[in-house]
C-alpha cells in the first residue's frame, strides 16, 4: 500500500498547492478592482460576482483538503489498509507532528478567506465595518496559508531568516499563479475598458511580484543546494533547473503581455490573442505546481 499512500499524498499537496495559490491569487485581484462604487461604470460587476464564487468555493475545498491530510498521512505511516486512516493511536501521532500544525493553520487561513469572500457577497450589507473586517480576514488568511509551508519540508530546519523569506516567496509564486486563471476569466466577462485597467494595474503589481519572486528564489536556492554546481550533479539540482526552466517561460509570457498585448488590447479592442497567452501560461503554472508536488515529495536535497 505504501505506492497507493504517496500518490494519494502527492494529489492532496497538489490540489492543496492549487487551493492556496487561488485563494491568494484571487484576494490579490480583489484588491485590483475597481471600487463598488464605479463597478457600473468599469463593467466589473459579473467579474466581481464570478471572483467572489471563485474564493469561496476554493476556500471550502481548502478546508476540506487540509482536514483530509490527518488521516491520509495517519493511513502512510501505518503502511496498511483503508482502517489505518481511523487509526486513533496513528491519528494523534500525526496530530502531535508539525502536520498536525500546518493543519490547524491551514484550515484557520482558508477558513479566514472564506469569511472575507462571504462579507465580499454582501454578508457584512456593504458597510465601511463589513469591509474592514473582510480585508483583516483576508490579509490574515494568506499570511497563515503562506505561513503553513514554513512548519513542514526541506526548510523546516534552518534559520528563521530562511523560513521568512520562504514566505515571502510563496507568497509572491502564488500570487501570481492563482491570478491567471481570474485574469482569463477577467477577458471573458469584462468589457474592454474595465480589463485593460486590471491587466494595467496587475502588470505594475507583477513587476513587484517577480523582483521578490526572483530574489528570494535565488537565495532559497543557495541555502539548499550548497553551490551551483549541485545543479547540475545532483537530483535535486536537476529538477530545480527543470522548474527554473518552466519559470523562465512564464516570466517571457508575462514580459509579452505587459509590453505587447496589453498595448494591443487599447489599440485594437480585442482580447483574444491575451486570453489565449494568459491560457498557456496557466497551462506553464499547472506544470510548475505539479513537478513541484512530485520533486518535493520524492527527491530532496543532499543533506
Amino acid at each position: 500500500m505504501v505506492d497507493v499512500w504517496a500518490l494519494f499524498l502527492m494529489l492532496l499537496k497538489l490540489l492543496s498547492y492549487s487551493a492556496v495559490v487561488s485563494g491568494i491569487g484571487a484576494v490579490l485581484l480583489f484588491t485590483l478592482l475597481p471600487l463598488r462604487s464605479t463597478f457600473d461604470q468599469y463593467g466589473s460587476n459579473r467579474f466581481q460576482f464570478w471572483l467572489n464564487r471563485w474564493l469561496i468555493n476554493w476556500s471550502a475545498a481548502g478546508m476540506i483538503l487540509a482536514l483530509l491530510q490527518l488521516p491520509l498521512q495517519a493511513g502512510a505511516m501505518a503502511e496498511s489498509g483503508p482502517a489505518a486512516m481511523m487509526d486513533t493511536i496513528m491519528l494523534n501521532i500525526v496530530w502531535q507532528s508539525a502536520i498536525g500544525s500546518q493543519t490547524v493553520i491551514r484550515f484557520s487561513g482558508f477558513a479566514a478567506l472564506l469569511f472575507a469572500a462571504l462579507l465580499w457577497s454582501g454578508w457584512g450589507k456593504d458597510t465601511i465595518v463589513a469591509w474592514i473586517v473582510a480585508w483583516i480576514l483576508a490579509v490574515s488568511g494568506i499570511v497563515s496559508l503562506a505561513g503553513s509551508f514554513i512548519l513542514t519540508g526541506h526548510t523546516a530546519p534552518l534559520a528563521g531568516w530562511v523560513q521568512a523569506i520562504l514566505l515571502l516567496h510563496v507568497l509572491a509564486i502564488a500570487a501570481w499563479v492563482g491570478a491567471l486563471w481570474p485574469l482569463k476569466k477577467s477577458c471573458d466577462l469584462m468589457a474592454i475598458s474595465s480589463l485593460l485597467t486590471l491587466m494595467e494595474r496587475f502588470g505594475r503589481v507583477a513587476v513587484v511580484i517577480v523582483i521578490v519572486l526572483l530574489s528570494c528564489g535565488l537565495l532559497l536556492l543557495l541555502q539548499l543546494i550548497g553551490s551551483l554546481n549541485a545543479l547540475f550533479t545532483t537530483d535535486y539540482g536537476r529538477f530545480m533547473l527543470f522548474k527554473l526552466m518552466l519559470v523562465s517561460c512564464m516570466l517571457l509570457l508575462a514580459a509579452w503581455h505587459k509590453f505587447k498585448l496589453v498595448k494591443d488590447l487599447a489599440r485594437h479592442h480585442n482580447s483574444d490573442t491575451l486570453r489565449r497567452s494568459i491560457m498557456v501560461e496557466t497551462l506553464l503554472a499547472v506544470l510548475v505546481l505539479t513537478t513541484t508536488t512530485v520533486f518535493t515529495t520524492v527527491v530532496g536535497p543532499t543533506g
